[in-house]
């Protein structure tokens, strides 16, 4: 254990901007279920963590999962899993709560439960036990895969939902049963997985789910930072903290997540990241962050500079993270002001569409020697069926403006596996590719150098809350196939470096992605065979395949619908035929009177925060409203 805790402690003395609160009423233990440095360059467990603390009576540290060295520390020396802040026990603390990103870490939250010897099934766990809690990105998704591991469900954005939640806490003294009722019976935000009882078809598909008491909602709303505070958590005012935590919700409309501590041994540690924007107007019918951060919002820009001008004694490095960079309405504002402070900026991957001068000359200044853009595929008809409507002349076009500008190092994200693939758009997909490069040997003359072409090859993998939730995972075998021919026609062209994702790992994704609650017998046998998916399967006996492998029909209950992320079935019915014929569609409008999609009713655009409205007249500007049958 004195190992452990002396590599924790070196590990804060490196840092600036961690909090010890001693003698706080709640403690509460933030899990990030992956290792120290991928979690540390997650900016939602970033706000998470400042917003917990903010609450004079809450003290909150942070928990991830051990790395290998640790692990075995950990195991040899039979100690419980620690937080890193004071190293403390984690079932020591009254609430723990996961904050989840992607399905894959899904296992990792039960091994840290394990870790800690709390229970993993909830139905084990007593008043002694802590609360657990799971959030993040993953909770828009599908958390049924670990209802039964959880005890409340976060189903939203942390700046909304963390201050009702502690709330619920201090006004709910009695058991945990009596919290858990107050949470559910909110409505929104908040589901509690042991309230329901789901029933299941001869055929393994969910028939119903069914509240267990009066005023438990049959379908759980999404709680977004868009929504007015007066509405939410100022009118369920705290008797704790309630005068600073109204005053934060007061000042921030949008809430702008970014770097809270400084962490150099955090992937990307050198940069200050700052969110600018969330949600993504295009509509590509594969992309879970576009459709699950519906509708679009930014950050003031006054807002991004001030976080800016208070981190640029630390660095001159930042990061601007969104989803659609260039659709921000004062993007040009942001890159003069960071500019003018020196920053050297980066972004995390451009849509071809939205590359602009403006932005390139700030990334050559930055001397950020490699760019990532997503062509997703080589046919000009597929980009179609996904919904990006981009040609290829016109992305090697946008290729050529990167190489011009003596950045000739370029990334490109492809997928493999998509709806109505054949063989042809994989050799378009080759095609393209050279293109590219021959594009980059061209401009290489110029500067008397040459640079390399990057394809990430990854599987398809359908998501929910996308209009490609109903589409089955292409079949192992034939996945296998197609990544490893596409791989090796890549592999022979001079100057192109492939990097390819398993055909196994992306049937894993879509398991964890689309399977309901009898997937959590698989990760909790997982983890108690070092990860091994098919031994799992083999002790469990469960068919992959009638999650990840069948089309799913339109009248099938689909396990994450217990969610309402608030976008109309019909809309995604729709969106889905329409990708069936190739038919492509406008993006969103972002203008008041559109309610096409469902996650925009007048009733609610008319309590909007301003700077919501800004960008949709904005937007409306730049983009045509989008005709239904465009």
């Amino acid at each position: 254990m004195k190992r452990i805790t002396e590599s924790y402690k070196r590990r804060l003395a490196a840092e600036e901007g961690y909090v010890v609160k001693r003698g706080a009423v709640l403690r509460v233990a933030l899990c990030y279920p992956n290792v120290y440095a991928v979690g540390m360059a997650n900016l939602g467990f970033h706000a998470v963590y400042e917003i917990f603390n903010n609450i004079s009576d809450v003290s909150c540290e942070r928990v991830f999962l051990p790395d290998e060295a640790e692990l075995r520390e950990y195991e040899k020396t039979h100690t419980p899993l620690l937080s890193l802040e004071t190293q403390t026990a984690v079932r020591d603390f009254d609430v723990v709560a996961f904050s989840i990103s992607f399905e894959t870490d899904y296992l990792n939250m039960a091994r840290m439960l394990k870790l800690s010897g709390i229970p993993l099934w909830a139905r084990e766990r007593t008043t002694r036990d802590p609360l657990i809690v799971m959030g993040g990105a993953a909770s828009f998704l599908n958390p049924e895969p670990i209802a039964d591991f959880t005890d409340v469900v976060g189903v939203g954005e942390g700046e909304i939902l963390v201050p009702q939640l502690v709330g619920a806490i201090f006004e709910n003294e009695g058991t945990k049963e009596d919290l858990l009722r107050a949470l559910a019976r909110r409505g929104r935000g908040f589901y509690v997985p042991s309230l329901y009882d789901v029933t299941y078809r001869a055929d393994g598909a969910i028939e119903s789910y069914t509240p267990r008491e009066l005023g438990i909602p049959s379908r759980v709303g999404r709680a977004v930072s868009a929504e007015n505070p007066k509405e939410g958590s100022l009118r369920r005012a705290m008797r704790r903290g309630e005068e600073e935590i109204a005053e934060q919700l007061r000042a921030r409309k949008v809430f702008a997540p970014s770097t809270v501590i400084w962490a150099p041994a955090a992937e990307m540690g050198e940069r200050f990241l700052i969110e600018i924007s969330r949600g993504c107007s295009q509509g590509c019918r594969f992309c879970w962050a576009g459709f699950n951060y519906w509708p679009p919002r930014v950050v003031p820009a006054r807002d991004v500079l001030a976080k800016a001008a208070a981190w640029r004694g630390r660095t001159d490095k930042i990061g601007l993270v969104s989803t659609a960079v260039c659709d921000h309405p004062e993007i040009s504002e942001i890159l003069s002001g960071l500019r003018e402070m020196n920053y050297r900026i980066s972004v995390s991957s451009l849509r071809l569409d939205q590359i602009e001068d403006e932005l390139l000359d700030a990334l050559v200044e930055s001397k950020d020697q490699q760019i990532a853009v997503a062509p997703e595929t080589g046919s000009d008809r597929l980009r179609k069926v996904i919904n990006k409507n981009l040609t290829n002349d016109e992305i090697v076009d946008i290729c050529g403006a990167v190489f011009d500008r003596g950045m000739l190092t370029i990334k490109l994200y492809l997928m493999v596996g998509l709806p109505t693939e054949t063989d042809e758009d994989l050799e378009e997909m080759v095609k393209l590719v050279e293109r590219i490069k021959d594009r980059m040997l061209e401009a290489g003359k110029r500067f008397g150098r040459v640079g390399k072409i990057i394809p990430a090859l990854n599987g398809f993998v359908p998501k929910p809350n996308t209009p490609f939730q109903w589409e089955p995972l292409c079949e192992e075998k034939e996945l296998k196939r197609r990544l490893k021919w596409v791989s090796k026609q890549l592999a022979r062209i001079p100057n192109v470096e492939v990097r390819a994702m398993s055909a196994r790992i992306a049937h894993e994704q879509a398991l964890f992605s689309s399977g309901d609650r009898t997937v959590s017998r698989v990760i909790e046998a997982m983890a108690r065979l070092d990860g091994d998916l098919n031994a799992a399967l083999r002790e469990i006996g469960d068919v992959p395949a009638r999650h990840t492998g069948r089309a799913r029909s339109y009248d099938e209950v689909l396990p994450w619908e217990i969610v309402d992320a608030g976008l109309s079935r019909e809309f995604m019915q729709q969106e889905h035929e329409r990708s069936q014929i190739a038919k492509s569609t406008a993006p969103c409008p972002s203008v008041s009177n559109c309610t096409r999609c469902g996650v925009c009713p007048t009733t609610w655009l008319a309590d909007a925060p301003a700077s919501l409205v800004q960008l949709q007249g904005l937007l409306g500007a730049k983009i045509a409203p989008a005709a239904v049958n465009a």
